[in-house]
């Protein structure tokens, strides 16, 4: 089972790492380099991206503050979710380069 990144108790840190996991995992998606990604856990991203792009929010964004809380919730909910495939492709992509 993939293992979080050294360091894993550092919130922020670990933020930045699934973000960039996140990142090269869609570029190497769209490149047809990896596929072992879970179709929930396409689904799963699929919503919460057309949730931050649909302007109607469950609180409105036009409250200061708030209005961004319900989006920031909903995408950490979804890295988190997300964890296990970026971890997974972490391991695929430390592996492929050593190979």
């Amino acid at each position: 089972m993939p293992q979080p990144a050294p360091g894993g108790t550092n919130l922020i840190r670990r933020l930045f790492e699934d973000l960039r996991l996140l990142i090269l995992l869609i570029r190497d998606y769209g490149k047809g380099r990896y596929r072992d990604v879970s179709s929930i856990s396409a689904v799963v991203f699929i919503l919460a991206v057309a949730y931050l792009l649909i302007p109607t929010d469950l609180i409105g964004d036009f409250i200061p503050g708030l209005g961004q809380l319900d989006d920031a919730a909903l995408f950490l909910g979804c890295l988190y979710f997300l964890e296990k495939d970026l971890y997974r492709y972490r391991d695929w992509k430390e592996g492929k380069g050593r190979s």
